[in-house]
């Protein structure tokens, strides 16, 4: 019985250090990941100092981290009224505000943090709000 409990928590901490040692480098996998994904480019810039040729390049990377829509949009918007929605905005919270044809819109910042666009139509014209 005793040899069967020892080997049996061999077991567990085993499995355990199995699970977990992949965690402890899932960061450094993603860099590596993002690295290789990355795209190249240069960028050729005045220079400052009006040196050979008075140019200058830059080698960069860009890192992609989301995926092409990584952040939902939103599609059907749905609006309060301007009461009910001061109750649940703050005081000083802001907004991008739409006007098209008399038809009036405001798109808080807080919820376009989260999705980034809203596709909509405000007075007969389609219309994307971004931020």
């Amino acid at each position: 019985m005793g040899k069967l409990a020892g080997r049996s928590g061999f077991v567990i901490v085993v499995l355990l250090a199995v699970v977990l040692m992949p965690v402890g480098f899932v960061p450094q996998v993603r860099q590596v990941w993002l690295q290789l994904r990355a795209d190249e480019v240069t960028i050729t810039q005045p220079n400052a100092h009006g040196g050979e040729g008075g140019k200058s390049t830059l080698d960069l990377k860009i890192l992609t981290i989301l995926g092409r829509d990584g952040i939902p949009a939103i599609l059907e918007p749905e609006f309060l009224s301007a009461q009910a929605a001061g109750d649940q905005m703050l005081p000083n919270g802001r907004v991008i505000g739409v006007s098209i044809n008399g038809d009036h819109r405001a798109y808080p910042l807080n919820l376009l943090s989260r999705h980034e666009i809203v596709n909509d139509t405000v007075g007969g014209a389609p219309v994307a709000v971004t931020w």
